[in-house]
């Protein structure tokens, strides 16, 4: 199943790389871009567009990167805290059991 993921991703890659070759041999024509308070230099439509996908992507990859971590710390804080949910019944039950032989003897 592995493998067929992997086989999947690199395919629309792939695609994904073909169609940006074939947008920007569509698009030539030179656009500059305008922000209010610069103004970057004419480049080809394509250009813009993939620099965006490619900004976005990273963008996505390093948010993506803080939520598995925060992900992962919650689950380790869900196991540790039923680990020691377990340890406090079990030290209870033990106490429990001392406190119940101290008082038959």
């Amino acid at each position: 199943m592995n493998k067929l993921m992997r086989i999947i991703a690199w395919t629309f890659l792939f695609l994904v790389f073909i169609a940006s070759i074939v947008f920007s041999y569509a698009n030539p024509e030179p656009v500059a871009l305008s922000f209010g308070f610069a103004t970057l230099p004419p480049q080809p439509l394509a250009v813009w567009i993939i620099a965006a996908f490619v900004i976005g992507g990273l963008c996505g990859l390093l948010l993506g990167v803080g939520f598995m971590r925060g992900l992962r710390a919650r689950m380790e804080i869900r196991r540790l805290r039923s680990q020691l949910e377990k340890s406090t019944q079990a030290l209870e039950a033990l106490k429990a059991e001392k406190h119940s032989v101290n008082e038959n003897k």
